[in-house]
């Protein structure tokens, strides 16, 4: 379990070691995160691989939710997201037409973004860790998560962490989407 606000020193592989402010995100963050996000999915150019989530649940999960960011001499590298076991049209429960009850049991691990810069850090691993250690302290018993079949880099940490695909469906305006679950 990590305390938070938390300053950690993270490696490459390289032996390149950069420090990071790690900690939850408030709704004043909320033009940080969508620069990022933009920035992202202007790089990657493939809404296949990551589709850009709108402002107003962002800041909705700035609010309601577990989002975490980490932050490297004052600028935003990674952030993650994770909707609360709620009832919520972005409960991805309703995705596998989970009933209510269920859906109270699960959260939904939704954005996890790494600017290209800050890569190879483990940020997105760290983000697992974070999001699954919130999931504990609400006494979830399952995570969710989508994400692009060629996503293959996010798809490979997720599934060793121990997320399973559950099911492949067209999401988000019609872009294909595993649907990975974790029970804890």
């Amino acid at each position: 379990m990590y305390e938070l606000p938390a300053v950690m020193t993270l490696s490459r592989r390289s032996g390149e070691s950069q420090e990071f402010l790690i900690r939850q995100c408030t709704d004043t963050d909320i033009f940080r995160v969508m620069r990022l996000q933009r920035d992202i999915c202007e790089a990657i150019g493939d809404p296949g691989i990551y589709s850009l989530v709108d402002e107003e649940e962002v800041l909705e999960s700035l609010k309601l939710d577990h989002c975490f960011g980490a932050f490297a001499d004052g600028r935003l590298a990674g952030f993650t997201m994770m909707i609360d076991n709620r009832i919520s049209h972005r409960n991805y429960g309703t995705y596998l037409d989970y009933p209510p009850e269920r859906q109270k049991t699960c959260v939904s691990m939704e954005i996890s973004i790494v600017d290209d810069e800050f890569r190879g850090f483990g940020l997105q691993k760290l983000f697992v860790r974070l999001r699954e250690d919130a999931a504990a302290r609400l006494g979830a018993e399952e995570a969710l998560v989508t994400i692009g079949p060629d996503n293959k880099y996010s798809l490979a940490n997720l599934q060793a962490s121990g997320y399973e695909i559950v099911c492949t469906k067209p999401l988000y305006e019609g872009a294909m989407r595993h649907i990975l679950r974790k029970q804890f």
